[in-house]
């Protein structure tokens, strides 16, 4: 079986870009990568419009060339992949390519728009698509409420493999320790992933453990707002680290008694998988596909509330229990490497490949 996957450059940060690292090695079958979007950050608006058009006559060439048996693309529902991804389909369909559409990010508010005013043309270009992947049950659930009627399959992002080398003893050391408690928000630096809820969460902790510590990692445009909150609340320590990658990342979680995530939308939030990966107990809002399988009390804590003391709550329960941690971490550590792992992702991931050439259900 022979696939062409159409993905940001590998090298460069972003979602679908790490997703399609982690998984090229455990691929068995015949997959070209095939590069589009933008090369480089600085990119002028005339090389932007140079390689978008490039890129449609590249592609139409690798589709006679390489003959793939079948194309994946990876699209969020937003405007501008949809456009971009929109015409990577049609042109192969024109050539009779199956396709799958593996659709990474989800725009509550931009689908009201497709709803309202481009439903017929959604469907006229995306339902040729010969199958879908989706984050969640949600959205599939949405995506045949739209009126697709082809096979929709639910699946995960993935954490790499390298994550979930042994490390029960530290996991047991941190387990052990009394004092300090302490807590990681790993993600950009947005309002919308909840930045100001955990800073507010913490605040409240840190009446209950004295001790307790938070590490906030990651860059966004909120993070000189986040660290002015901090300086003018006078919260003590917090540490900003920026982007953290590799092995900086991994010491991090191990470091970490607790994963805070309070986003208020999301697909599938891979530092909740890695944080599990990890065996770090989560702290979270039931927000995307989270829902499909998150256990609350086994996993750590999720919430629909956006109240902050509803965070610290479940958040001292975990600073005051250390058989309580401990026993989340374990199972954590063990669901993540069944249902997470790159490996594992990218063979389900193959499956319905072979599904789809092979004209046949999972």
């Amino acid at each position: 079986m022979k696939v062409l996957i159409n993905t940001p450059p590998l090298n460069m940060v972003g979602g679908v870009a790490a997703f399609q690292r982690m998984l090229r090695d455990h691929m068995k079958s015949n997959v070209y990568y095939f590069t589009v979007g933008s090369r480089s950050v600085r990119e002028s608006s005339w090389r932007r419009l140079g390689r978008f058009t490039g890129d449609y006559a590249r592609f139409y060439r690798v589709l006679r060339k390489k003959k793939p048996d079948l194309v994946y693309l990876n699209p969020s529902l937003r405007s501008k992949a949809l456009l971009r991804d929109g015409l990577f389909l049609l042109i192969a369909k024109g050539l009779r390519k199956k396709v799958l559409v593996f659709n990474h990010g989800w725009d509550l508010r931009f689908e009201q728009v497709i709803r309202k005013r481009y439903l017929w043309l959604f469907r006229a270009v995306f339902f040729r698509s010969d199958a879908f992947v989706v984050l969640g049950k949600m959205f599939r659930d949405r995506l045949v409420e739209l009126g697709y009627g082809g096979p929709v399959y639910v699946e995960t992002t993935a954490v790499d493999d390298s994550l979930l080398a042994e490390h029960d003893d530290v996991m047991q050391a941190r387990a052990d320790q009394e004092d300090p408690f302490n807590m990681l928000f790993l993600t950009r630096i947005e309002r919308a992933k909840g930045i100001y809820e955990a800073l507010d969460a913490y605040d409240m902790v840190k009446r209950d453990h004295p001790r307790a510590t938070l590490t906030v990692a990651g860059e966004g445009s909120e993070l000189d707002g986040a660290r002015q909150y901090v300086q003018d609340r006078e919260m003590p320590d917090i540490t900003f680290t920026g982007c953290l990658h590799g092995d900086a990342k991994r010491r991090a979680f191990l470091s970490s008694d607790c994963y805070v995530f309070p986003s208020h939308a999301e697909g599938m939030p891979v530092s909740v998988l890695e944080a599990m990966a990890c065996g770090v107990p989560v702290v979270t809002r039931a927000v995307g596909g989270l829902n499909d399988f998150f256990e609350n009390g086994r996993m750590g804590f999720m919430t629909e509330s956006h109240s902050p003391e509803v965070l610290a709550e479940y958040i001292v329960q975990l600073a005051r229990d250390a058989e309580l941690r401990r026993r989340i971490g374990r199972f954590n550590r063990t669901y993540a490497e069944e249902h997470f792992s790159a490996s594992k992702v990218a063979a389900r991931l193959e499956r319905i490949c072979c599904s789809i050439v092979n004209g046949q259900d999972v």
